[in-house]
Protein backbone atom coordinates (compact mmCIF):
# COMPACT_ATOMS: atom_id res chain seq x y z
CA UNK A 1 0.00 0.00 0.00
CA UNK A 2 1.29 3.37 -0.95
CA UNK A 3 1.44 6.18 1.64
CA UNK A 4 -0.12 9.48 0.61
CA UNK A 5 2.07 12.58 0.72
CA UNK A 6 0.82 16.12 1.04
CA UNK A 7 2.00 19.02 -1.11
CA UNK A 8 5.02 19.64 1.19
CA UNK A 9 6.08 16.03 0.81
CA UNK A 10 5.41 15.14 4.47
CA UNK A 11 3.52 12.08 5.53
CA UNK A 12 0.69 12.06 8.11
CA UNK A 13 3.06 11.19 10.99
CA UNK A 14 5.40 14.12 10.38
CA UNK A 15 2.55 16.58 10.03
CA UNK A 16 1.30 15.87 13.57
CA UNK A 17 4.61 16.95 15.21
CA UNK A 18 4.94 20.04 13.06
CA UNK A 19 1.95 21.68 14.76
CA UNK A 20 3.50 21.11 18.21
CA UNK A 21 6.73 22.78 17.14
CA UNK A 22 4.78 25.82 15.93
CA UNK A 23 3.05 26.11 19.31
CA UNK A 24 6.36 25.81 21.20
CA UNK A 25 7.98 28.51 19.07
CA UNK A 26 4.96 30.77 19.58
CA UNK A 27 5.15 30.29 23.36
CA UNK A 28 8.89 31.06 23.29
CA UNK A 29 8.34 34.29 21.34
CA UNK A 30 5.50 35.27 23.68
CA UNK A 31 7.69 34.60 26.75
CA UNK A 32 10.50 36.75 25.38
CA UNK A 33 8.00 39.53 24.73
CA UNK A 34 6.68 39.29 28.28
CA UNK A 35 10.22 39.45 29.68
CA UNK A 36 10.80 42.60 27.63
CA UNK A 37 7.58 44.08 28.96
CA UNK A 38 8.62 43.29 32.55
CA UNK A 39 12.01 44.96 31.99
CA UNK A 40 10.26 48.01 30.55
CA UNK A 41 7.96 48.19 33.60
CA UNK A 42 10.94 47.92 35.99
CA UNK A 43 12.73 50.76 34.19
CA UNK A 44 9.56 52.84 34.31
CA UNK A 45 9.19 52.37 38.08
CA UNK A 46 12.85 53.24 38.62
CA UNK A 47 12.58 56.41 36.53
CA UNK A 48 9.35 57.40 38.26
CA UNK A 49 10.95 57.12 41.72
CA UNK A 50 13.93 59.20 40.58
CA UNK A 51 11.58 61.85 39.23
CA UNK A 52 9.76 61.88 42.57
CA UNK A 53 13.06 62.49 44.42
CA UNK A 54 13.93 65.35 42.04
CA UNK A 55 10.47 66.87 42.61
CA UNK A 56 10.95 66.66 46.39
CA UNK A 57 14.39 68.29 46.08
CA UNK A 58 12.93 71.12 44.00
CA UNK A 59 10.14 71.74 46.50
CA UNK A 60 12.57 71.70 49.44
CA UNK A 61 14.93 74.09 47.64
CA UNK A 62 12.14 76.57 47.01
CA UNK A 63 10.91 76.14 50.59
CA UNK A 64 14.19 77.31 52.14
CA UNK A 65 14.44 80.16 49.63
CA UNK A 66 10.91 81.31 50.56
CA UNK A 67 11.87 81.21 54.25
CA UNK A 68 14.95 83.25 53.46
CA UNK A 69 12.87 85.84 51.59
CA UNK A 70 10.59 86.10 54.62
CA UNK A 71 13.59 86.68 56.92
CA UNK A 72 15.81 88.85 54.71
CA UNK A 73 17.53 90.64 57.62
CA UNK A 74 18.99 87.32 58.82
CA UNK A 75 20.11 86.57 55.26
CA UNK A 76 22.05 89.85 55.15
CA UNK A 77 23.71 88.92 58.45
CA UNK A 78 24.72 85.55 56.97
CA UNK A 79 22.69 83.43 59.40
CA UNK A 80 21.43 81.14 56.63
CA UNK A 81 24.91 80.15 55.47
CA UNK A 82 25.03 76.35 55.79
CA UNK A 83 27.54 73.73 54.70
CA UNK A 84 26.72 70.36 53.17
CA UNK A 85 25.62 68.39 56.22
CA UNK A 86 23.11 65.58 56.58
CA UNK A 87 20.14 66.19 58.84
CA UNK A 88 18.50 63.86 61.30
CA UNK A 89 14.98 62.74 60.47
CA UNK A 90 14.17 61.83 64.08
CA UNK A 91 15.45 65.04 65.71
CA UNK A 92 13.09 67.99 66.03
CA UNK A 93 14.41 71.41 64.96
CA UNK A 94 15.12 73.89 67.76
CA UNK A 95 12.01 75.73 68.89
CA UNK A 96 13.80 78.83 70.19
CA UNK A 97 15.16 81.78 68.21
CA UNK A 98 17.00 82.66 66.07
CA UNK A 99 14.54 81.98 63.29
CA UNK A 100 17.29 81.30 60.73
CA UNK A 101 18.74 78.44 62.81
CA UNK A 102 15.27 76.95 63.14
CA UNK A 103 14.62 77.27 59.39
CA UNK A 104 17.91 75.61 58.44
CA UNK A 105 17.45 72.80 61.00
CA UNK A 106 13.85 72.16 59.85
CA UNK A 107 15.00 72.18 56.22
CA UNK A 108 17.77 69.67 56.92
CA UNK A 109 15.33 67.47 58.83
CA UNK A 110 12.96 67.45 55.87
CA UNK A 111 15.84 66.67 53.51
CA UNK A 112 16.75 63.67 55.66
CA UNK A 113 13.14 62.48 55.89
CA UNK A 114 12.10 62.92 52.25
CA UNK A 115 15.30 62.02 50.36
CA UNK A 116 17.56 59.00 50.91
CA UNK A 117 20.72 60.37 52.58
CA UNK A 118 19.49 63.87 51.75
CA UNK A 119 21.99 66.68 52.39
CA UNK A 120 21.84 70.37 51.66
CA UNK A 121 23.98 73.48 51.67
CA UNK A 122 23.33 77.19 51.25
CA UNK A 123 25.94 79.62 49.94
CA UNK A 124 26.00 83.23 48.80
CA UNK A 125 28.49 83.70 45.93
CA UNK A 126 28.41 87.13 44.33
CA UNK A 127 25.09 88.37 45.68
CA UNK A 128 23.19 85.26 44.68
CA UNK A 129 21.79 82.44 46.76
CA UNK A 130 22.84 78.91 45.78
CA UNK A 131 20.94 76.05 47.39
CA UNK A 132 22.60 72.68 46.74
CA UNK A 133 20.84 69.43 47.55
CA UNK A 134 22.20 65.92 47.07
CA UNK A 135 20.81 62.46 47.78
CA UNK A 136 21.61 58.85 46.99
CA UNK A 137 19.53 57.43 44.20
CA UNK A 138 20.35 53.76 44.64
CA UNK A 139 18.11 52.71 41.78
CA UNK A 140 20.68 54.14 39.36
CA UNK A 141 23.93 52.46 40.37
CA UNK A 142 26.04 54.47 37.92
CA UNK A 143 25.31 57.74 39.75
CA UNK A 144 25.86 57.18 43.50
CA UNK A 145 24.89 60.73 44.52
CA UNK A 146 22.40 62.89 42.65
CA UNK A 147 23.09 66.64 42.83
CA UNK A 148 20.52 69.40 42.48
CA UNK A 149 21.38 73.09 42.54
CA UNK A 150 19.05 76.06 42.66
CA UNK A 151 20.41 79.57 42.10
CA UNK A 152 18.41 82.75 42.68
CA UNK A 153 18.65 86.31 43.95
CA UNK A 154 16.66 87.55 46.91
Amino acid sequence: MKQQLNSAGLGPRLRRGFSLIEVLITILIFAIGMLGLAALQATSVRSNQSANFRTQATALGYMIIDRMRANSDAVLRGEYLAGLVAGNCAAAPPASPPQAAHDVAAWRQQLACQLPNGQGSISFPGGQVVVSISWNDERWSLIPSTPFELTTTL
